[in-house]
């Protein structure tokens, strides 16, 4: 009962969070909770891989892992510790200054574990309905989230999140039934299972035109929550308001798994049709992505919101990659999950540090002298903001190199050059915004920080794990990752 425990450790943390109103004990549940849920995360990726890529399942199929299922709640488990980590010494922050009451807090320790559970659900429902329900509750805690601080500007972020995420999950919803209809009448008189393992044995058989309307409907909809331009107005305000625990998450898994949602009904549709036709939509809106990343965090006057604009890019590279389907590029993409999964929550936390020691994200209204006046916080953004933009020696240049080289193999030698412009397009925002912020001058005057145990501990736990499996890539991974390449690529 692997996979009802992966599931249950979320969701039992949040019903006791619930029960208590002690600020040690919410604390202590979560860390607890998620790094529970780590481990089983990975005991679920061992079984996986010693199973040979077969799926695992319970529940008479209800639930199912597969190697690209077993990738994500791997990535999610370790988000989300680093996240509970970080919301510890960020909250206690928050409680001294008075910019939440402790009943916000405790929502926050309640609806992070539910937040979780419905990522976890997504990745192993094998129930095309359920996937949907899921990302729905996912949506709905998550928009109680952003509003968090109950300021006017969270409050309109999480209004606009909640109208475009609506919208999109009502087109994904469209999508989820036109796929059933394409299999109706194609049993032999009984009804189809919704099952999605069920529809790909039979997706040869599944109406063609049906399955192309619905594949349509699923990118505009779960494109939305991955937040691929152009339905990506709500990311930066969202993640710019919410409290940077939550936009570690957010950006670091959530968009991730609206992804896998959507890479589910490609498989489907590929398999389906025969043709390139999700492919190609998926290259083309993952390049509108990067393209319109890199202008966006060039004219970025807000800290957050720039981080919020990294995301959309890589994002885009990843739907680009598997667009192109050629193994190295597809591989290339779930590593680029990987690494960009540990990159992102450094640079979020950082943020946090920032914005709770000079009350304000704004460029201008920082400043500059960061290395000065918050000598760690500095290291660490300074660190991640390198990664994150692709250079050596980090994953992110691994993966993006990966992505680049397949692409430039496999005769996408045009996308791979538009790729690359647009890399070094936002390299290029990226390092002069953060370069200015922390070597310019210190204009403001702020005082030099006092960092705790605990934040500098949240921090080094990703990038740490960022480092290591940059030099050194374990050939269980490195397995997971070939079977969940195979799988995105119909290849048996």
């Amino acid at each position: 009962m692997l996979l009802t425990a992966i599931l249950g450790a979320p969701c039992l943390v949040g019903l006791a969070c619930l029960a208590t109103r002690r600020r040690g004990v919410l604390e202590l549940l979560n860390v607890a909770g998620f790094a529970c849920m780590c481990g089983l995360g990975v005991s679920l990726f061992k079984s996986v891989v010693a199973n040979d890529g077969n799926a695992l399942t319970e529940w008479g199929e209800f639930l199912r892992a597969d190697a690209l299922s077993a990738w994500m709640v791997l990535l999610i488990s370790v988000v989300s510790l680093s996240s509970a980590l970080c919301a510890v010494p960020y909250f206690r922050r928050d409680l001294a200054d008075g910019a939440v009451t402790m009943g916000r807090c405790r929502e926050f320790y309640v609806l992070t574990p539910a937040f979780t559970t419905g990522m976890l659900l997504v990745v192993l429902a094998n129930n095309l309905g359920v996937m949907w329900i899921a990302l729905e509750a996912m949506a709905l805690s998550s928009v109680f989230l952003v509003a968090l601080y109950n300021r006017k500007t969270s409050l309109e972020a999480a209004w606009k999140y909640v109208m475009l995420g609506s919208v999109g999950l009502v087109l994904a919803l469209f999508g989820t039934i036109f796929t059933y209809a394409a299999a109706v009448g194609r049993t032999g008189g009984v009804m189809p299972s919704f099952n999605w393992s069920r529809l790909l044995a039979m997706a040869p058989q599944l109406d063609h035109r049906v399955m192309t309307l619905a594949f349509v409907f699923v990118l505009v909809g779960y494109g939305t929550k991955a937040g691929l331009a152009p339905m990506h107005a709500w990311l930066p305000d969202a993640h710019s308001e919410a409290p940077s625990p939550t936009s570690a998450m957010l950006s670091g898994v959530s968009l991730k798994v609206a992804v896998y949602a959507l890479l589910r009904f490609h498989i489907l549709t590929s398999a389906c049709l025969g043709t390139g036709l999700s492919r190609n939509l998926l290259l083309g809106f993952g390049l509108l992505s990067m393209l319109i990343a890199g202008p966006f965090i060039l004219g970025q006057t807000n800290l957050k919101r720039m981080l919020a604009y990294s995301s959309l890019e890589h994002v885009g590279l990843i739907c680009v990659a598997v667009g192109m389907n050629a193994p190295l590029t597809v591989f290339g993409a779930l590593l680029h999950m990987g690494y960009h999964a540990l990159t992102k929550p450094v640079l979020f936390f950082a943020a946090g540090n920032v914005h709770q020691h000079c009350h304000t994200l704004e460029f201008r209204r920082l400043g500059g002298g960061l290395v000065r006046t918050m000598p760690v916080t500095a290291l660490f953004l300074g660190v991640a903001a390198v990664a994150v933009s692709g250079l050596p020696p980090f994953g992110l240049f691994v993966s993006e190199l990966t992505v680049l080289v397949g692409g430039f193999t496999s005769h996408h030698a045009l996308v791979s050059v538009v790729m690359l412009a647009t890399l070094v397009v936002v390299f290029c925002g990226v390092l002069a915004k953060l370069a200015s912020l922390m070597l310019g001058p210190n204009d403001a005057g702020w005082p030099r920080e006092t960092v705790s145990g605990g934040r500098v501990f949240a921090m080094s736990l990703p990038l740490g794990a960022l480092l290591l499996f940059t030099v050194w890539l374990p050939g269980s991974i490195r397995q997971l990752m070939d079977q969940a390449t195979r799988i995105i690529r119909g290849v048996p």
